[in-house]
C-alpha cells in the first residue's frame, strides 16, 4: 500500500473514530475509499464531521448538503486539527511553577479560555506563557492582580479575534457573493485569494500595534520615574499633578435615524463617528475610552484639550454627514482600571451630556476652575438637577472666543 494511503483501521485510529463509524461515513460519501484505502486528508474530514455533530449537525445532513453542492468542507480543515499536547497535566504544571492549581484554572477563565480539568494534558503552546506566572508571583504580585491582568489581555484579544471573523464575512467574502458565488464557494474563494495570501498577517499586525502603543506608554512611565528621581535628589520639583477631564459626546436623533433609515445606515454613521472621534482625540492629547453606538466616552489629560476637542466635534459632524452632536465635559479626579475610567467625575460628565442640546457643549464648574482657558469663553446655562447627583450642578455653555453668543437650545 502506498505510504500516503491509510487502511480503515488506521484512519479510525488517527481520527479517533471507530471502524464502524468510518464505514458509515464512507457509505454516506463523506469519505471515499479507493481500492479500500483512504487519503490522509480523510483524517481531518472525519474529525470535522465529529465536530459538526458535537454542535448538533448530523452526518446525514452533512452528506445531503455535500451532494447538493451547497456545502464544501475544504474551509473546515482547521477544525479537524489537534493542537499538540504536552506530557504534563494542569495539576503538574501548577506544582511545577509553584502556583495553586485552582488559581491556575481561574487564570484560564480570566483569559476567556475554557477551564481545563486538573488531570487534563496542557497544550504545548500554553506552557511558555504559564511559566511566566511565577516571575510575577515571586515579585509579590497578588492573586487578584494576576487575574486582573489576565482579564484585560483576554478581553482585548477576544475582541480582536471576534472582529476578525466578522470582518472576514462582511468585508472580504461579500464581494465574492456579489459575483454570484454561493455562500460556501464565496468563503472558500475568499480564503484562497485573500486568506492564504495574507497568512498570519493578523497576528503580525496585532504584535506590531502592541509594540507601537506600548512604546508610547512605556516612555511616559519612564519619564515619570525620572521626574520622581530628580525631585528626590532636590534637583527639580515635580509639577503638581492636575486632574484631567471626561467627555461624553452623543449624536442627536440617532434613534430616529435608525427607525427611519434602517440599521445599515445607522451602522455606517457609527463607523464614521468612530473615525472622526479618533482623529480628534489624537489631535488633542486624548483617548477614546469606549464607543457607545451613537456616542463616545473620552478621557483628556487637560480640561482645555477636552473642551477644544468637544467644540471641534460639534463643528465636524455636519460636514461628515453625521447628525448634530451634544456633549458634556467634566473635570476632576478619576479612577483608572482595566482600560476604563470610573468615579463621580465620569458620572457627572455623562449626566451633563444628557442636558446638552444639539450642537451644544456643556461643562461643569470644575472645568472653569481647572486653569486658564485661552481661546475659549463660557456662558452661564443655569443650574440642573442631574440624575443620581445629590446637589444641583451649575452648567456653562462653551464656545470659541470671538464667536457670537449661541442661542439657548431650550
Amino acid at each position: 500500500m502506498p505510504a500516503d494511503r491509510l487502511t480503515e483501521h488506521e484512519l479510525a485510529e488517527r481520527s479517533g473514530a471507530s471502524v464502524e463509524r468510518i464505514r458509515h461515513l464512507a457509505g454516506l460519501g463523506i469519505v471515499q475509499p479507493v481500492d479500500g484505502t483512504f487519503g490522509r486528508p480523510d483524517v481531518m474530514l472525519v474529525r470535522v464531521v465529529q465536530t459538526l455533530e458535537d454542535k448538533g449537525i448530523d452526518a446525514d445532513s452533512v452528506a445531503s448538503a455535500l451532494r447538493s453542492g451547497d456545502l464544501t468542507l475544504g474551509y473546515l480543515q482547521s477544525a479537524g486539527r489537534r493542537h499538540p499536547r504536552s506530557d504534563v497535566t494542569l495539576e503538574q504544571v501548577a506544582r511545577d511553577i509553584g502556583i495553586d492549581v485552582e488559581l491556575l484554572a481561574r487564570i484560564y477563565v480570566a483569559f476567556g479560555l475554557p477551564q481545563p480539568a486538573r488531570d487534563e494534558l496542557v497544550r504545548a503552546e500554553d506552557l511558555e506563557v504559564l511559566r511566566m506566572l511565577p516571575v510575577l508571583v515571586s515579585a509579590g504580585v497578588p492573586d487578584g492582580e494576576l487575574l486582573r491582568m489576565a482579564r484585560v489581555w483576554g478581553d482585548a484579544a477576544r475582541k480582536v479575534a471576534q472582529y476578525q471573523s466578522h470582518y472576514m464575512h462582511h468585508a472580504i467574502e461579500e464581494p465574492f457573493r456579489r459575483r454570484g458565488l454561493g455562500d460556501n464557494q464565496a468563503f472558500e474563494q475568499a480564503l484562497v485569494e485573500v486568506g492564504l495570501r495574507t497568512g498570519r498577517s493578523g497576528e503580525d499586525m496585532l504584535s506590531w500595534l502592541f509594540r507601537r502603543h506600548s512604546e508610547a506608554y512605556t516612555t511616559e512611565h519612564q519619564f515619570q520615574h525620572v521626574e520622581t528621581a530628580l525631585e528626590q535628589a532636590g534637583v527639580r520639583l515635580r509639577p503638581e499633578p492636575t486632574d484631567g477631564a471626561m467627555v461624553f459626546a452623543d449624536l442627536t436623533g440617532y434613534t430616529r435615524l435608525t427607525e427611519e433609515a434602517g440599521d445599515e445606515v445607522a451602522a455606517k454613521v457609527s463607523v464614521e463617528l468612530a473615525e472622526l472621534v479618533q482623529e480628534v482625540a489624537v489631535g488633542h492629547r486624548g483617548e477614546v475610552v469606549k464607543m457607545l453606538g451613537d456616542g463616545v466616552c473620552f478621557h483628556f489629560r487637560a480640561p482645555r484639550d477636552a473642551v477644544l476637542a468637544s467644540l471641534e466635534i460639534v463643528d465636524l459632524v455636519g460636514p461628515r454627514g453625521l447628525p448634530p452632536a451634544h456633549i458634556g465635559v467634566n473635570a476632576g479626579p478619576v479612577i483608572y482600571d482595566e482600560g476604563d475610567y470610573f468615579g463621580r467625575t465620569v458620572n457627572i460628565a455623562a449626566r451633563i451630556a444628557s442636558e446638552a442640546g444639539p450642537e451644544e457643549v456643556l461643562v461643569g464648574p470644575s472645568v472653569l476652575t481647572a486653569g486658564q482657558m485661552p481661546g475659549i469663553r463660557f456662558e452661564e446655562r443655569g443650574t440642573a438637577a442631574l440624575k443620581g447627583i445629590a446637589e444641583p450642578v451649575p452648567l456653562y455653555r462653551a464656545a470659541r472666543a470671538g464667536t457670537a453668543e449661541a442661542p439657548d437650545p431650550a
